[in-house]
């Protein structure tokens, strides 16, 4: 069965802790993330994202990104979106993660927010699934040649207050979407589906 979301959005808090970014270690990184691959469909079928924009060809959430020495990264840009937490919250997280991994999770989209090099779409996780962006959300698609890491970034900089440059498209109702909870890293197999097993 599906895990239901709720209104409230989980986000990882933590006191900051050293980046291992520039290192050998920060080259293995290992995500956390729900697959959603109904959200592609939406956007191509509806035409929400401007003509100069590629698509994403695999949507996801990413809930948790690691360094191989187990230290939290912000997103792949760089941004600020995802804090750096402490260890202590980054061994809970993951422990919560390890224990859902596999399983069929339930979001929901609220908001599609658009500027110029990004389109994104604002989701609601379930209370059990943590996640150490401050919003979690899934890119829709780019400009050619910009990284999906600054959506991040562009939605810390709305909740912030901005409103320059930006399209926020609030959903008459939040719209359920379903997907995998899945953990990706260099030379560790996937679980087996449903099973909690390792292949």
């Amino acid at each position: 069965a599906a895990v239901a979301a709720s209104a409230g959005a989980a986000a990882g808090t933590g006191a900051a802790a050293g980046a291992g970014g520039g290192s050998a270690a920060a080259t293995a990184i290992s995500v956390w993330k729900i697959d959603l691959p109904e959200v592609a469909g939406v956007v191509t079928q509806r035409g929400i994202l401007p003509t100069t924009f590629v698509p994403m060809e695999h949507t996801h959430c990413v809930l948790l990104r690691v360094n191989a020495d187990g230290t939290a990264i912000p997103d792949e840009a760089g941004d600020s979106g995802a804090p750096m937490l402490s260890a202590e919250r980054v061994a809970a997280m993951r422990d919560a993660l390890e224990a859902l991994e596999g399983e069929e999770i339930e979001v929901r989209m609220t908001e599609i927010v658009i500027e110029e090099s990004v389109a994104c779409a604002i989701v609601e996780l379930p209370p059990i699934v943590p996640c150490a962006f401050k919003v979690p959300h899934v890119t829709l698609g780019t400009k050619m040649g910009v990284s999906p890491g600054v959506a991040a970034r562009l939605l810390e900089e709305v909740r912030g207050g901005r409103t320059g440059g930006v399209t926020c498209i609030k959903l008459p109702k939040p719209r359920p979407l379903s997907g995998r909870l899945v953990f990706e890293s260099p030379g560790r197999p996937p679980r087996n589906e449903g099973t909690g097993a390792v292949a």
